[in-house]
């Protein structure tokens, strides 16, 4: 059913794309040849767009959790084509199209918004003047203007200031209209161009604040509070585990410890990492650790769907570790459990750590676990490295 439901979604945008563009052609009174046209090249984009998006769910190259929500993206595609049939009754100076390319990048990824915002452009392109057609500089306007937004916004995230994105998308905006309509126009500048110019800078800063406000708070603050929840030490779970077995607990809280810290510098989603680090043992609280007992306390403390896909990678036995996160977690996990092995052994033997974090990066590697993980041999140095520097953090397991 999850396959079939997006599979419908995209034949229903397909559908409409061709039906709007070639309907608003022809209340536009553009000939049948110029409909069929418009139509087709419609269709064309359309079917690119919606290839580029299954395949970004297919592989999980979709920004964040895009990949589970294709609705979300579905809702604003629909917004970006009623935009685009809308924009020639604008003068053309006056089309918000960088924030267009923004948002379909955010709620997908870098080329799948790139080639969403080409086609909606496109599509207004040809609307406006079917027979001669916008002057190729006017087109790549739009066009450049949107490919700087869709790069600077693809970083965006939790720690992300907006502010500066907004300021250096909308300064190349201003630049591009100065240069392409204003210096180009032959009326040369006038009032009216300049209020048409001023009126789109400022409806774009308006429709992009309004978007993006829905969006870190839909979608990049989605689990914060829930993270910060379940992530605390003292969290009801967690404080039922201590009771239970202190040894779990503290393992629990120097594994999510080391791989906050090594996610956060590798730039992974260190909040998914952390959780796994404090609740992949905690199905011992039903009595073993099997992923179904891990399920089931996710599912009744509501987990994150993050959250609990990570737990299952690295907690099920019939799953491969594939992402980062969860070599992340691996690797803080062992370290810490060979350490307090040795502690457990006798509490005052020095551990040549250097050596005991070199052999496991040795067994880890060549043991092939991690052989269809997409973790690079350089993160994995750096990984370890960060490791090596934490000695004094190890003497605390004691």
């Amino acid at each position: 059913m999850k396959k079939i439901k997006p599979t419908l979604i995209s034949l229903f945008l397909f559908i409409i794309t061709g039906g709007v563009t070639g309907g608003v052609a022809y209340l536009y009174d553009k000939t049948p040849a110029d409909i069929i046209r418009i139509t087709i090249m419609a269709l064309v984009g359309a079917g690119a767009v919606l290839f580029l998006s299954a395949e970004g769910r297919e592989k999980n190259s979709l920004f964040h959790d895009n990949a589970q929500h294709f609705g979300r993206f579905a809702v604003f595609y629909s917004i970006g084509l009623i935009g685009a049939v809308l924009c020639p009754l604008l003068p053309v100076a006056g089309w918000p199209y960088p924030v267009i390319f923004i948002m379909m990048a955010l709620l997908s990824n870098q080329i799948t918004g790139l080639v969403a915002g080409s086609t909606f452009l496109l599509i207004s392109v040809m609307l406006e003047q079917t027979g001669s057609g916008l002057l190729a500089h006017e087109f790549f306007m739009y066009w450049v203007s949107g490919l700087v937004g869709v790069i600077i916004f693809a970083y965006l995230d939790e720690n992300f200031k907006v502010g500066l994105p907004i300021l250096i998308t909308l300064m190349i905006f201003t630049v591009c209209l100065v240069a392409n309509d204003v210096m180009a126009g032959t009326g040369g500048f006038t009032f009216e161009r300049g209020f048409i110019i001023l009126a789109n800078i400022l409806m774009c800063i308006l429709i992009l604040l309004v978007f993006l406000r829905y969006y870190i708070t839909a979608v990049l603050y989605k689990y914060r509070d829930k993270y910060m929840e379940i992530n605390d030490p003292e969290c009801p779970i967690l404080v039922e585990l201590k009771q239970k077995s202190k040894a779990e607990y503290y393992q629990a809280v120097h594994t999510a410890y080391l791989s906050d810290k090594i996610a956060r510098r590798l730039g992974l989603d260190d909040a998914v990492a952390k959780t796994c680090g404090y609740y992949h043992k905690i199905g011992t609280l039903q009595g073993g650790n099997s992923w179904e007992a891990i399920l089931d306390i996710c599912k009744q403390y509501s987990f994150p769907p993050p959250a609990i896909a990570l737990l299952k990678e690295y907690t099920d036995k019939e799953s491969f570790l594939v992402s980062k996160e969860a070599v992340v977690v691996l690797f803080a996990d062992t370290l810490v459990s060979s350490i307090l092995y040795l502690f457990s052994k006798d509490p005052k033997v020095s551990p040549d750590y250097n050596s005991i974090i070199e052999a496991i990066y040795l067994k880890k590697v060549d043991g092939g676990i991690l052989d269809k993980s997409a973790i690079t041999l350089g993160e994995l140095k750096e990984m370890k490295k960060l490791l090596m520097e934490e000695k004094l953090y190890y003497d605390f397991l004691r």
